[in-house]
């Protein structure tokens, strides 16, 4: 005999966006996807990387640990995706980390070809081989990648 189990939607959680009232379920659906979290660890590794070729630590770690909090989010909101994600931040992401954290441009160069290179085989493995995400050539003309650094 199969048992039923019944949802009481008498009593539902709402909040406020101060523009109006929604469900927690409402709430929910408004999370981004993986697309538009990756959408935005995209452009934070562009100049992360940048930052590093430039000399600029400080800056490359900003955006290092900026986009590694992205990475962490997508494993936390998406569960699907958490084994492999937790897994790449720890094998493939760290040592990108801990080589701007050393100030080794040769180590950062080697750490983050690999890093560049187990993203995609992710993609892959994901059933999305027609994302093939390369790093940008050009520094990003928006942002001044010596800002702050003493002469």
């Amino acid at each position: 005999m199969t048992q039923h189990t019944h949802i009481d939607d008498s009593h539902t959680h709402r909040v406020s966006n101060s523009k109006r009232d929604l469900t927690i379920d409402e709430l929910a659906r408004m999370q981004p996807g993986m697309d538009r979290l990756m959408a935005e660890v995209g452009p934070r590794l562009h100049r992360c990387y940048h930052a590093a070729l430039a000399g600029n630590w400080p800056l490359a770690a900003y955006f290092s640990k900026s986009a590694a909090k992205q990475l962490a989010l997508s494993a936390d909101s998406r569960p699907k995706y958490e084994p492999e994600m937790t897994a790449y931040l720890r094998d493939d992401y760290a040592p990108v980390t801990a080589a701007i954290k050393a100030q080794d441009t040769a180590a950062f160069l080697s750490a983050w070809t690999v890093m560049v290179d187990k993203a995609n085989v992710l993609h892959a493995f994901f059933g999305k081989p027609f994302i093939g995400w390369k790093t940008p050539e050009q520094p990003p003309d928006d942002l001044d990648l010596t800002a702050g650094m003493q002469p």
